[in-house]
């Protein structure tokens, strides 16, 4: 496996972002546990086993938890987006109908970063009456410089609002001679590109119910790790892990935004404590576009030279963004292609905003975005079409870097022969143009443990500390765990979403699928090998020999000679198989690429684009669910075509506010947004799985960007690209200087 292409890891520059995993790109197909070449169930259509429970609205979420004398919790936030705490009074919210209970989260003389920072909380018995209590807490601030957006942060005369400074340098990068690569150069583009703060927008908001029984703490919360909250709530409240049991039954989402209990977890276990009672305190759309996380902002202003052959020469780039308050803003850039003489310089920029956190494919939306445009406007440069240079500057390929391969079928069956030069020719307001991207993604993942029960009557239950954030985890474990033992789907329980259950990583990076997958396949193995050894004697034949297929279990080269699945179990007796085993390597792998095709239609006249059409070609290792695998391209490119038109945090720049925390002013797609999606998943058995959950939403939004600039001839280098950008371009068309 030493000679395996790895993929490669994040550059440093990412700071704190979720950095990919760097392991061999192929399984090992000398894996005792090795994937079924002949597969009955794998890689088929599954329907979501949780599907009835959820379209019937029975599932129960955390929100749906309702505890015998349920409280209601509520946080004071900060009206301001840079003060000092002088005081904080619980007394007039205490003394009000219904409060049961309140505690400070931020403390005298403290500070408070942006508007929605976290200062106190209250438990009522009802919502309204906490809502009320929240705001009869006396606080009283002294109100310090601010800063709200970068432009204001950059600027010689800007406070010195962040300690260290309002700026951080970060990491150069540099690799071979600039000098000699634009001297090499016929051509060379100097642009400005930038991408805009997008908020996660999980349908079903940050929050949890706490209860206490004693010293023991229950927590039913919405998150994308149990045992990672546990930990989380464990060490803030100072009692030991094996006190506090996380509960996440079902989920509506979280992108990287729901990795432990969060400022309201712990204010929530708090209040739940003080009141001797349970206590729900759930965020609502406004404090989620606050303070719940949010993609940093990117800017890169590049120089960059390609020969009169369609060589990349030379790559050299400022960069910078915004994660918020003091918070990093890094991505990889250049993206994916070969520039020989290169260099970058980063710098982080904080403004007194929400921090950013993980957000599906961390980084990679803006690195990709910049890189793909430079992209494009290179191959204008050289007048060559954009796959074909695209193709020219590629890393070699590999397993886990198909983009070759993939832009010449993508290519084929988008009808990328029909691509007109850039700028449509065709009368009238309606243009329309096409345009292309590639992504890549690591999506490995380990050490996720689990526990298989065979029982005397057949039954089978598989149990893992892993949650289904809405991706169909559970589904996927059915199925690893049907095929391992040849029954159906339906035969299978799974048990997830519980930290009393074998211990699971957090569910993000794309991590999820490679880590449980190998786990559920070696105990579920394990457990037959069990059932094999205690039925082998009335088999006839060692327990070596024994399989199991078609609902029977038998003898490896004499199917006929065996029992039913049922009458196997039953000579279990009293005692049921159970085992408990873990992620083995070999099974799972890392590094996924994909390329992406976008056709828009643009109304020259208004500014307004749609997306007509995007075509997916996508990679992810062995196939597990077919259905489910494009389910998540689906969901990513949805996710990818918000950024590319709609999605924006806007700032107040003279109060530092977000003027648009709603559904309503803060954009998303709706129905008659989505475009027509097709998707080519291109199965690599021989890999092992890979996960899907990153990389469909990475090239969206440079794919859209560039069929826009295909279409109406000018180019929009900043996201969302509204309809007022659009036309100012178009009025600028001597280039575009957005």
């Amino acid at each position: 496996m030493a000679d395996e292409p790895m993929v490669p890891i994040d550059s440093p520059i990412a700071g704190d972002q979720v950095a990919e995993v760097n392991l061999p790109a192929s399984a090992n197909p000398n894996s005792p546990y090795a994937w079924p070449k002949e597969r009955k169930i794998l890689s088929t259509r599954v329907n979501r086993i949780d599907g009835p429970l959820k379209v019937s609205g029975r599932a129960k979420y955390s929100y749906d938890v309702k505890r015998p004398g349920l409280l209601y919790g509520r946080i004071l936030r900060s009206p301001h987006p840079h003060a000092r705490i002088t005081s904080i009074d619980l007394a007039p919210a205490l003394a009000m109908k219904g409060v049961k209970a309140a505690v400070t989260i931020a403390k005298p003389g403290g500070k408070v970063m942006y508007v929605g920072d976290e200062v106190a909380a209250v438990a009522a018995a009802t919502e309204d009456q906490a809502r009320d209590a929240a705001r009869a807490i006396k606080v009283e601030y002294e109100v310090l410089p601010f800063l709200a957006s970068v432009e204001q942060a950059l600027r010689p005369e800007a406070p010195p609002v962040f300690d260290g400074g309002n700026v951080k340098a970060s990491q150069t990068e540099e690799e071979g001679n600039l000098q000699a690569g634009f001297a090499a150069a016929a051509h060379v583009v100097e642009q400005t590109y930038n991408t805009q703060v997008q908020t996660h927008v999980s349908l079903e908001t940050h929050g949890c119910v706490c209860e206490w029984e004693g010293e023991k703490l229950t927590a039913w919360v919405s998150t994308q790790a149990v045992h990672g909250t546990r930990e989380g709530f464990a060490t803030s409240l100072g009692i030991p892990q094996a006190n506090v049991r996380v509960i996440t039954e079902h989920m509506g989402g979280g992108f990287g935004s729901k990795f432990g209990p969060d400022v309201q977890g712990i204010a929530c276990a708090r209040l739940a404590k003080e009141a001797k009672a349970p206590v729900q305190l759930m965020l609502d759309r406004r404090e989620e576009h606050l303070a719940a996380g949010n993609r940093p902002s990117a800017y890169a202003k590049i120089k960059a030279g390609v020969s009169a052959d369609g060589m990349l020469t030379a790559f050299d780039a400022e960069t910078w963004g915004t994660g918020g308050a003091g918070a990093s803003s890094g991505f990889p850039l250049p993206y994916i292609y070969t520039f020989p003489n290169r260099r970058r310089v980063h710098k982080d920029v904080y403004i007194n905003a929400g921090q950013q956190r993980a957000m599906r494919a961390p980084g990679h939306p803006q690195g990709c975005f910049i890189t793909e445009m430079l992209m494009d406007e290179l191959a204008d440069r050289v007048k060559m079409d954009p796959i074909e240079f695209r193709i020219r500057n590629l890393p070699p390929q590999a397993p886990n870097a198909m983009w070759r391969e993939y832009f010449k079928v993508g290519a084929s069956k988008f009808g990328w022969d029909k691509r007109h030069a850039t700028g449509d020719p065709a009368p009238g307001p309606i243009k329309r143009g096409m345009g292309c991207a590639a992504n890549r993604w690591g999506g490995g993942g380990r050490g996720t443990q689990a526990q298989c029960e065979i029982l005397p009557d057949g039954g089978v239950v598989v149990r893992c500390g892993t949650q289904d954030l809405g991706v169909g985890t559970r589904t996927l474990i059915a199925v690893i765990a049907a095929e391992t033992l040849g029954l159906q789907v339906k035969d299978i329980k799974v048990e997830i979403g519980d930290s009393n259950y074998p211990f699971s990583g957090g569910s993000g990076g794309s991590t999820t699928a490679p880590a449980v997958s190998p786990a559920i396949r070696v105990t579920v193995s394990k457990a037959l090998q069990e059932l094999a050894t205690r039925v082998a004697p009335a088999i006839g034949v060692p327990a070596a020999q024994v399989t199991a297929s078609n609902g029977r279990v038998h003898a490896r080269d004499a199917p006929s000679k065996g029992l039913s699945w049922a009458d196997a179990c039953k000579r279990l007796q009293t005692t049921p198989v159970s085992v408990n085993a873990a992620w083995e390597a070999g099974l799972s792998a890392s590094g996924s690429s994909g390329v992406q095709f976008a056709e828009v239609s643009v109304d020259v006249e208004t500014g307004v684009a749609k997306v007509d059409r995007i075509l997916c070609v996508q990679d992810c290792g062995l196939i597990v669910n077919q259905l489910t695998a494009e389910s998540q391209c689906i969901g990513g490119m949805i996710m990818g075509v918000g950024y590319a038109l709609y999605e924006d945090r806007i700032l107040d720049r003279n109060t530092a506010a977000q003027v648009n925390p709603n559904m309503e002013w803060y954009m998303v797609p709706g129905m008659s947004d989505i475009p027509k999606i097709d998707i080519m998943l291109m199965n690599q058995p021989e890999r092992g799985v890979i996960g899907i959950g990153e990389p469909p939403t990475i090239s969206t939004a440079a794919a859209i960007a560039n069929a826009v600039a295909n279409a109406i001839g000018v180019r929009v280098r900043s996201i969302p690209l509204t309809p007022q950008k659009v036309i100012t371009a178009l009025g600028e068309r001597a280039g575009g200087t957005l």
